[in-house]
């Protein structure tokens, strides 16, 4: 049995042949301790291909005697694995619930609590369910609780290609398997509590009351069929409970406080090679008692490479099979047997001396029959009313169902789109889709897009160019006369020099007399001035 070890990265790094394992899991535990001579870290894994032996380690131990240390890896099985992460439900949920094939619910819970990488689920059986998962249970604690209702259990099995799980049907090891390998002590409470008094909500006499019985058999009901000094009376209190929650939980109250037996079962591996969920039977061949273990956990130690496999068990159910004859009752294979007065076993041949007050006692037994099964027929012939009338109700429903579907069918083939929206259609579903806009297609913008158009100011557009100056970037216009601008956009300029001249000649506060023109065409800041000499005079002023 060689050891496969990883990195952290879950990439097998070594193989070994000497090492020793303490490991652990089910009930309470689901742990390892592992020596061997790799140098492992926190986060690598390890396996023993074609078991479910193995884990990732958490925590590196050493110890140092006499100069010489030694690392023990401990940390978490694949069991813990999933014991280590919590179900809760969704946002706004009271419960997780799940519905489909195994293989989908357990595919589904292992992707939530993010295990894909390291868990693989087979398809495995076919089976289905539909789940309400405790709230804030543990994975590995509502898995195995949802497959052993369909009676399945959990197995995990390591290989070079991965670590796979699937649910098998529960192993149930019975008369195939030698009693030898059963050790158990059992004790049976043949006179256990027959009548629950259960009380509720309310106070003094307005207090919710409710009563549950047993008979000899075992059977509850709120009908008294065991009295005087067999009957055995318990009190269950349950202050906040209403009549609903009363009837469920005093009922399961009574069920428990009759299931009073002890039983203590040692499962030895020799021959058997079960799994946690698996089931045991012994059987004392002596007194007739029979036991049926659940296997709660299983213990690998590893040394030398020789494994000892060992299990832990609770009783799924005891019972005596009666084939020793005497009283008592039979739950089993066998027969009851009942004394009574004047009631005697001789040569396996019952004799029995019967009184007049047998015989009153007869009649009573008889007239209380005949009007519980009066009673029971007019309960019967009004069950059979109301069955009739629901399987009328349930055809009506029904058609309505075919009905409904067909109009769902028929509105799902009238759906029609044009670019950029699409249909698809299979069966009763209609699934459509609308493309991405692009800059020369219709569609939906995405989500840059958006975020681009929503960062645009309010009033973007609104802008006023600045006049130009030597300091500020802006417009400028001609002033029409040394600068001009013609209908085609064509930009001409005067002579600069010409201006020039002419301004040099006439400086600031100089007159300009002409008899047409005007001296602004040459630049500077002129004024005209009144004259009478006849023409203009201008005088310059800038």
């Amino acid at each position: 049995m060689d050891l496969i070890v990883t990195d952290t990265n879950g990439t097998p790094s070594g193989s070994y042949a000497s090492w020793t394992l303490d490991l652990a899991y089910g009930s309470g535990e689901n742990d390892f301790d592992l020596q061997c001579p790799a140098c492992l870290k926190p986060g690598c894994r390890w396996w023993v291909d074609g078991t479910g032996w193995g884990g990732i380690v958490d925590d590196v131990k050493t110890s140092v005697t006499g100069g010489e240390g030694e690392l023990t890896y401990h940390g978490r099985d694949w069991h813990g694995l999933l014991a280590s992460k919590i179900l809760e439900p969704d946002k706004g949920k009271d419960y997780l619930t799940m519905s489909g094939t195994i293989g989908t619910l357990l595919r589904t819970v292992i992707s939530r609590i993010g295990l894909q990488d390291i868990l693989t689920v087979t398809e495995g059986t076919s089976k289905t369910a539909n789940w309400q998962f405790d709230r804030y249970c543990d994975a590995w604690s509502g898995l195995s609780k949802m497959l052993r209702a369909s009676g399945l259990r959990l197995r995990i099995t390591a290989a070079q290609n991965g670590v796979t799980v699937d649910a098998p049907p529960i192993t149930a090891a019975g008369d195939l398997i030698d009693s030898d390998l059963i050790d158990f002590d059992a004790t049976l409470a043949s006179h256990p509590v027959n009548h629950l008094i259960c009380l509720g909500k309310g106070d003094l006499k307005d207090r919710i009351v409710v009563h549950w019985y047993a008979d000899q058999k075992g059977t509850l009901s709120h009908t008294q069929t065991i009295k005087g000094a067999d009957e055995r009376t318990s009190v269950y209190e349950l202050s906040n409970a209403d009549a609903a929650e009363l009837e469920t939980k005093g009922k399961t109250k009574l069920q428990e406080l009759r299931d009073t037996g002890s039983i203590d079962v040692d499962v030895e591996s020799d021959g058997i090679d079960l799994d946690v969920g698996d089931t045991v039977t012994g059987r004392d061949n002596t007194t007739g008692i029979k036991v049926t273990a659940e296997i709660t956990k299983k213990i690998i130690k590893i040394e030398d490479g020789i494994p000892t496999v060992t299990y832990d068990a609770t009783t799924a159910s005891t019972e005596s099979t009666g084939e020793t004859g005497g009283g008592g009752s039979s739950s089993g294979d066998g027969h009851a047997y009942y004394a009574g007065s004047g009631l005697t076993l001789s040569n396996w041949t019952f004799s029995a001396d019967v009184t007049a007050a047998d015989l009153e006692t007869v009649r009573k037994t008889a007239t209380e029959a005949n009007k519980a099964a009066s009673d029971a027929a007019a309960e019967i012939g009004g069950a059979r009313d109301l069955a009739k009338q629901a399987g009328v109700k349930a055809d009506t429903a029904t058609t309505t169902a075919q009905n409904a579907l067909a109009a769902a069918q028929a509105r799902i083939l009238d759906i029609t789109a044009s670019a950029p929206v699409t249909v698809t259609r299979t069966d009763e579903t209609a699934a459509i889709t609308v493309a991405q806009a692009t800059s020369s297609a219709d569609g939906l913008m995405a989500a840059a897009d958006k975020k681009k158009l929503d960062g645009i100011q309010s009033g973007a557009n609104k802008y006023t160019l600045p006049v130009a100056s030597t300091a500020t970037l802006g417009g400028v216009k001609p002033d029409g006369k040394t600068i001009t601008i013609g209908q085609d956009g064509t930009i001409t300029a005067q002579s600069s020099a010409t201006a020039a001249s002419f301004l040099a000649a006439h400086p600031i506060g100089s007159l300009y007399w002409c008899v047409a023109g005007d001296p602004n065409d040459h630049g500077g800041t002129w004024k005209e001035i009144h004259t009478i000499i006849g023409g203009h005079v201008w005088q310059r002023l800038a």
